[in-house]
């Protein structure tokens, strides 16, 4: 008779999660003088950083509503006195 085993499965071990730097990341960053920018993670040490401007033309005082200037991706990590940013620059599309 012939005997059907499942494979093992392997315990895989698990990484602590990143320190979400995203404030810290917003607040090193170059902008312009009405510039609002906000930084989000994604996975890992992966974020995307949004360069916003408020639109100035009359709307609702609850409706924010503004225009992204810039957008980037970044691979961000720390080291004990700095951040390490590096700008991911996204394939061209054909």
């Amino acid at each position: 008779m012939t005997e059907n085993a499942a494979p093992e499965k392997k315990a895989v071990p698990q990484r602590p999660a990143a320190t979400d730097l995203s404030k810290e990341i917003e607040h090193s960053m170059e902008r312009q003088h009405d510039d609002r920018i906000k930084v989000v993670k994604l996975f890992g040490d992966c974020y995307r950083c949004n360069w916003w401007v408020q639109d100035k033309t009359p709307h609702p005082f609850w409706l924010a509503t503004g225009t992204i200037r810039k957008s980037q991706f970044l691979r961000v990590t720390k080291t004990s006195d700095r951040l390490n940013v590096e700008h991911v620059v996204e394939p061209a599309r054909r």
